[in-house]
């Protein structure tokens, strides 16, 4: 196997039995590395202040990537004088006391003030407990790129591949303190990519106060491994720009056409009508479903769109099917509702496969966003900038940890037992 990096000086130095390579970039030359599956290569990349870009190569034994192998690749951008604790340091102890239950700053340093034997036989140089200031002050500093390079290594040495369905959504993550007002433009916004399949987080990107989510989904598409995934993105991510740089990153997309591309949503309704089915131009499935009280009944009505005149939708890359899914509900007290959605897709003209592509979507605001705000309560935290964001990557990977876990309870009462029992918690964090 081989890597390949553009690189022209090399500094090499021994760190925790890893061979480090830090590149300083200032006339580009090929560099090819050769390896073999005793170990394996951990790429990150980062900007100086200075603007001088640092390539960060690490050697290891393959084997899954430890949460303190994590830690340690976390770099610290600090000024080493009178500094206390090291940055792996840091972010060992906030991870464990957000998987045993701590929200804030100050309950990761009491929750390490408390266990705070625990944490020194894991980190034999720990020279103490660090304060919540300490804490929000390197997060803060800490650069959300750095952080979210080690989190998107750490989720791909995770899984062996993703596959299926990555779904992708925004999500306001807490509101500025400083602000009276609780509106969206008030709130830190973040895009992540949820893997239906897999149940794991792949990244996510941050919004920028003064744009939208448009700006950001081409950044994440472009930072993850897709390839051969279905890619799907409500409402605001059917954009031809996204759908280009989709199948650029080798996946398929499926994007739902709402209120936001009007003339869009006007011309699939047109074209997947109930009246086509009768003539053979469409190809359809129905869902029957009945649990939790309720019965429900879904139908998907696909179309191919290479049969249809093609300027009708100009520019959409690759386009191939489009798809109407209307679903149905019948509550306990009788109640009925409807729901339809309209789809373009570069998807082959497959009802069921859609039609499990679109349900499987929600899985990111099931799985993800609501246990973010509910067991994590990330809607009530007070984190500003950096910290928010970071503190964000945090969580998500103490859930993913915990989703690991086999233990037969809920979110909550597995957080309980990380911060009762020791062994609980070494188990779930993978810690012998």
């Amino acid at each position: 196997m081989r890597t390949n990096a553009y690189v022209s000086r090399l500094f090499l130095y021994y760190e925790y039995n890893y061979i480090n390579i830090f590149v300083k970039t200032f006339n580009i030359n090929s560099f090819i590395i050769d390896y073999t599956s005793l170990c394996y290569i951990n790429i990150i990349y980062f900007v100086m202040s200075n603007k001088i870009t640092i390539f960060a190569i690490k050697f290891s034994y393959i084997t899954k990537m430890s949460i303190l192998e994590f830690c340690n690749s976390v770099p610290d951008c600090r000024n080493e004088k009178n500094r206390l604790y090291t940055a792996s340091e840091l972010v060992f102890i906030t991870l464990v006391s957000v998987l045993c239950g701590s929200d804030t700053w100050g309950d990761v340093e009491l929750f390490c003030r408390s266990q705070f034997d625990y944490f020194k036989k894991r980190l034999p140089n720990l020279k103490g407990v660090p304060s919540h200031d300490t804490l929000n002050r390197f997060f803060s500093v800490l650069d959300t790129s750095w952080f979210e390079s080690a989190f998107r290594s750490w989720v791909a040495d995770l899984c062996d591949g993703i596959s299926g369905v990555v779904a992708i959504d925004g999500k306001a993550v807490c509101r500025n303190p400083e602000s009276k007002s609780n509106s969206v433009k008030n709130r830190l916004y973040m895009v992540s990519a949820w893997a239906s399949e897999n149940g794991i987080c792949l990244g996510q990107e941050k919004v920028d106060s003064k744009s939208n989510e448009i700006t950001a989904l081409p950044k994440l598409i472009e930072a993850l491994d897709l390839e051969g995934c279905i890619v799907t993105i409500d409402a605001i991510g059917c954009q031809k720009s996204i759908a280009k740089a989709i199948r650029k990153a080798g996946a398929d997309y499926l994007l739902c056409a709402k209120k936001n591309q009007k003339n869009l949503r006007n011309i699939v309704a047109a074209l997947v009508m109930e009246e086509h089915k009768k003539d053979g131009m469409c190809k359809w499935c129905e869902q029957e479903d009945e649990g939790h009280g309720r019965k429900e009944w879904r139908e998907c009505v696909c179309v191919d769109f290479e049969r249809l005149v093609p300027y009708f939708l100009e520019g959409w890359t690759d386009l191939r099917t489009l798809a109407r899914v209307t679903e149905k509900r019948r509550l306990t007290d009788g109640t009925v509702t409807e729901d339809t959605r309209y789809y373009i897709t570069s998807l082959p003209e497959d009802p069921k496969l859609i039609l499990k592509a679109s349900r499987r979507h929600w899985s990111v605001e099931n799985e993800l966003h609501w246990r973010m705000d509910v067991a994590f309560r990330e809607d009530y935290s007070r984190k500003k900038d950096n910290a928010a964001i970071n503190f964000s990557a945090i969580c998500k990977i103490a859930l993913m940890k915990l989703k690991e876990c086999k233990l037969k309870v809920g979110l909550a009462s597995k957080r309980k037992m990380c911060g009762w029992d020791e062994r609980t918690r070494d188990m779930v964090l993978g810690i012998a």
